[in-house]
């Protein structure tokens, strides 16, 4: 797996002045509201798991795993003050088993933390788990980004690959764009993909 895979946990959430806001993406609720009212959920490189909470608020069976510690950590303490049921885990991606199966698997921004051979078995992975009728929500980088260096050893998407990965599923959205990242400085190239298992 590539060095980067601690980077969160070394260089921001261990921070002693770093503090969780456990932001949600309130346009990626949205989508999955659209296809999902409940059901289990596997949300894999969670972060501050923002997401997560939303979604387990609202009375979805969710599990969340990163692999920092803090993160987990403040995660639970999150939910006890909301008195919310969560099940977050501490877990490397890179040897991940998933051993039950979900509704919604949502994975966004991890695939540039593994490398090619892993993130593709991963997501063979992640379809085989998918329950009939469940979607697969992923945003991930694709080649070209700012972020992917000469030595870079995470993966990156090709135009359409990521399409073609789901070209036996229902693509219920799909998209390749640009987003300018205020913080870093850059723009980013992302695809998004929300996929329903037929």
């Amino acid at each position: 797996m590539t060095e980067e895979k601690n980077f969160f946990e070394e260089k921001i959430f261990s921070k002693k002045n770093y503090k969780f806001t456990f932001e949600c993406d309130n346009e990626l609720i949205e989508d999955i509201l659209k296809y999902k009212k409940s059901g289990k959920v596997l949300d894999l490189g969670c972060g501050e798991a923002g997401t997560s909470l939303i979604l387990a608020e609202k009375g979805f069976d969710v599990t969340c795993i990163d692999i920092s510690p803090t993160a987990i950590n403040e995660i639970k303490k999150e939910a006890e003050r909301k008195n919310i049921k969560i099940n977050a885990v501490v877990k490397d991606l890179e040897n991940y088993e998933i051993k039950e199966k979900f509704d919604i698997i949502i994975g966004t921004g991890i695939f540039h933390f593994l490398q090619k051979k892993r993130a593709l078995n991963l997501i063979k992975q992640i379809k085989e788990s998918t329950a009939e009728k469940g979607i697969n929500v992923f945003e991930v980088f694709l080649e070209g980004d700012p972020s992917q260096e000469k030595d870079s050893e995470g993966y990156y998407f090709s135009k359409g690959e990521l399409k073609k990965i789901y070209s036996g599923w229902e693509v219920l959205d799909y998209e390749e764009y640009e987003n300018y990242d205020k913080e870093e400085k850059q723009t980013n190239k992302l695809a998004f993909l929300i996929s329903r298992k037929i």
